[in-house]
């Protein structure tokens, strides 16, 4: 309370809301967050004194921004100076947005950059398979003498997708 006095807020006891917990989850999976929520109403105004109190990520603080911006509820954050968080024009918010992108790309780019070098290793992706590769002759070779798919999965103990692949050749 005393960020919000200091940065020129005036708050009245019996509207103001406390969460003192460590933020460990999504802002709108926390249960005094989400009573705090179903307090507001259109028009309110929600101050936070940090950005972090919003939410345990980037994505999570966009998101809690979004759901307040759907209920009509303006936010202001003391951390990150007097633009309203919630507002089309949001300077801070289409900064906020553009970061998520950017680490979004980044993310992606880190991944597709790990898997590509697990494969240049050898490295099967994926998940490990059901059946090894040298019982996919087996299995071929029992269709071919009239078992039926059915029952090959039912003594494996796998699907029937899963035989059908190995019958298809595409395992």
């Amino acid at each position: 309370m005393h960020a919000l006095d200091a940065a020129g807020y005036v708050v009245r006891s019996g509207n103001a809301w406390g969460e003192h917990s460590s933020v460990t989850g999504p802002a709108l999976q926390r249960p005094a967050f989400q009573q705090m929520l179903q307090r507001l109403r259109a028009g309110d105004t929600l101050v936070t004194a940090t950005l972090a109190s919003l939410g345990c990520s980037l994505r999570d603080v966009l998101v809690t921004l979004q759901r307040c911006r759907a209920l009509g509820v303006r936010v202001h954050c003391v951390e990150v100076g007097d633009d309203e968080l919630t507002a089309p024009s949001s300077g801070t918010m289409r900064t906020l947005q553009a970061i998520d992108r950017l680490e979004r790309q980044a993310r992606s780019a880190r991944m597709k950059q790990s898997a590509q070098e697990a494969a240049e290793r050898g490295a099967r992706l994926g998940r490990k398979p059901l059946l090894e590769p040298d019982r996919h002759e087996e299995i071929r070779a029992a269709i071919r003498v009239g078992t039926s798919v059915s029952e090959l999965a039912r003594t494996l103990r796998v699907s029937r997708q899963t035989i059908m692949r190995i019958r298809d050749g595409c395992s």
